[in-house]
């Protein structure tokens, strides 16, 4: 037989979540008609418009500090406040209009603002308290500006190969063109990195200008030619005799070296037309160190090919005889 005390639990039960469903469907139901009773009422709130510049003329640049937005106070009913915090107002503003070019600046009057901004709005909105009582907007002329050319590079080279010289750009300079405002601190401009390794022949490519100032209109030309002369080197030896100079005539010195072994890396092609000849060590005298007796050997004459020159010893001392 049925258990009629299992029955009865199970009726209030239903009973009972049927009272909490109505409730919360008549809660709900209040809820929205709060909602739609108090959203329906009239607000005033302030908003931010923001100004989109556009049809910039060719010949001119927006200046930098221009606003690039404006506040005003709206009073519409809740859902339309609602709606424009979301969707916010913009103001387009079309510089070709306003532009002249014999000035500098144009002005947007208060009355104009007002207009622009109403534009956003599906019904005739009361607007009042515009954050400006006028719009500036301040132009740049266009000028044009010659700077340096910066060659990027990441280059390794073959063991025993080196480059001969610099890097050579051609042209090692272009000209930019922008506001006159923004170009004052720019003189140099980089082009795109040129990595290649294991380097063993002369390099001869054409790379792009990197643009990473938004203020440069256009670069001319875009691209330039990069160059570098690349050769085998090889390790030279001479061992030559020092020549002091600015030495006192009543004064007698004994070098404890006479002579330095001068090494430095040269060219294989060029390694045979080096000789002893082709350089002069000198010792100066009067750049002598008197604390300690000793002078530092210097290439006065050497030739103009060869690298990385080390001298064997690095300082010569000395003995006065009086």
């Amino acid at each position: 037989m049925p258990n009629n005390k299992n029955m009865s639990k199970g009726f209030l039960k239903k009973h009972k979540n049927l009272k909490v469903k109505r409730f919360l469907f008549f809660l709900l139901l209040a809820a929205i008609f709060w909602v739609l009773t108090k959203f329906s009422r009239e607000f005033t709130a302030t908003m931010v418009a923001k100004i989109q510049y556009e049809n910039v003329p060719e010949n001119a640049a927006l200046s930098e500090g221009n606003l690039k937005s404006i506040t005003f106070d709206l009073t519409a009913n809740g859902f339309e406040i609602l709606f424009y915090k979301f969707k916010k107002p913009t103001i387009d503003l079309q510089i070709n209009k306003y532009y002249d070019k014999e000035k500098d600046h144009f002005i947007i009057t208060k009355s104009e603002l007002n207009r622009m901004v109403s534009s956003n709005f599906n019904r005739n909105l009361a607007i009042k308290n515009l954050s400006v009582e006028e719009l500036k907007v301040f132009l740049d002329p266009i000028v044009l500006k010659k700077v340096k050319v910066i060659p990027k590079h990441s280059f390794t080279f073959k063991d025993g190969f080196k480059p001969i010289d610099s890097i050579n750009v051609s042209p090692d300079s272009v000209v930019i063109s922008g506001p006159s405002g923004s170009l004052k601190n720019i003189s140099t401009i980089e082009t795109e990195v040129i990595s290649i390794e294991n380097i063993e022949k002369d390099i001869s490519t054409t790379v792009k200008i990197i643009n990473n100032n938004k203020e440069i209109v256009t670069i001319k030309p875009n691209k330039v030619s990069v160059s570098l002369k690349v050769a085998e080197f090889s390790q030279g030896k001479f061992t030559l005799p020092i020549e002091v100079i600015n030495l006192p005539p009543d004064l007698d010195i004994k070098l404890v070296s006479p002579n330095v072994t001068v090494s430095y890396d040269v060219s294989v092609n060029d390694f045979s037309e080096i000789s002893k000849d082709s350089f002069r060590v000198i010792c100066d005298y009067s750049k002598r160190n008197k604390e300690e007796n000793f002078m530092l050997p210097i290439l006065e004459k050497m030739p103009p090919n060869i690298q990385n020159v080390v001298f064997e010893p690095k300082k010569i001392d000395f003995l006065i005889f009086k």
